[in-house]
């Protein structure tokens, strides 16, 4: 089947709110302009500054948005390429990753063995520390009415996790952070069956690359967009 523009914008749009609520978590103020988002301040861990919303975005405007920020003596950060379409190479950049955007048909809600939501502060702080994710998801997202953070056990032992994001707008669910201790199979298809119980009738959207790709395709996902992040060269 080929992939629909429409399924790559709901992707991107899932992408952009998952951005505008985590900033908001932080404190940190965005703008956005002919289609460039741009974070106001310090990001969390793990996050690009500015997002090319659409396709033809401007990537001078992309690269002084960066360049400036630099200037004031912030973090440059990275540039979320979301059609990969900027040409960065020759503006100072370079690639730091590619990945594939990524949807899937709502999944059947089923019997999640090992898996749940977490609600205890001090839990969230164990699924940070096993995921190399401090500093990115606060207590307070615990509370958010837009995510849920979900985590894996097995024999009283957090083995695994993914979190999933809600647009405000939109009939889908971003899904991300999806991750596993070493030496643990994934389990994709517990893992689809509790995002189809908390989010029932709703399109699944992500990114993934590498082995996450080929384990998202094999339960379901096509791929519907390349994914790229540019950041400064050292």
């Amino acid at each position: 089947m080929t992939p629909s523009h429409s399924e790559l914008a709901a992707a991107v749009a899932a992408s952009r709110s998952w951005y505008d609520d985590v900033m908001a978590l932080h404190g940190v103020p965005v703008t956005v302009t002919d289609g460039l988002w741009v974070a106001d301040g310090r990001v969390p861990p793990f996050h690009s500054t500015v997002l090319a919303l659409r396709p033809g975005v401007d990537p001078d405007a992309a690269a002084e948005a960066i360049r400036g920020r630099q200037r004031e003596g912030l973090p440059g950060g990275g540039i979320a390429d979301c059609f990969a379409d900027l040409d960065l190479g020759g503006r100072g950049f370079e690639k730091l990753f590619e990945a594939r955007w990524i949807h899937r048909a709502s999944p059947e809600p089923g019997l999640a063995d090992g898996w749940t939501q977490l609600a205890d502060p001090r839990d969230l702080r164990r699924w940070n520390e096993l995921h190399d994710y401090v500093g990115v998801l606060p207590g307070t997202v615990l509370a958010h009415p837009r995510f849920r953070v979900l985590a894996r056990s097995a024999g009283g032992y957090l083995i695994g996790g993914a979190v999933t994001h809600q647009p405000e707008n939109g009939d889908v669910v971003g899904l991300s952070n999806v991750w596993e201790r070493p030496g643990t199979d994934p389990d994709w298809l517990g893992l689809l069956s509790i995002v189809g119980r908390l989010h029932p009738g709703r399109a699944v959207v992500g990114y993934e690359r590498g082995t996450d790709l080929e384990r998202a395709i094999a339960e379901g996902f096509a791929v519907v967009g390349t994914h790229r992040v540019w950041v400064p060269n050292s």
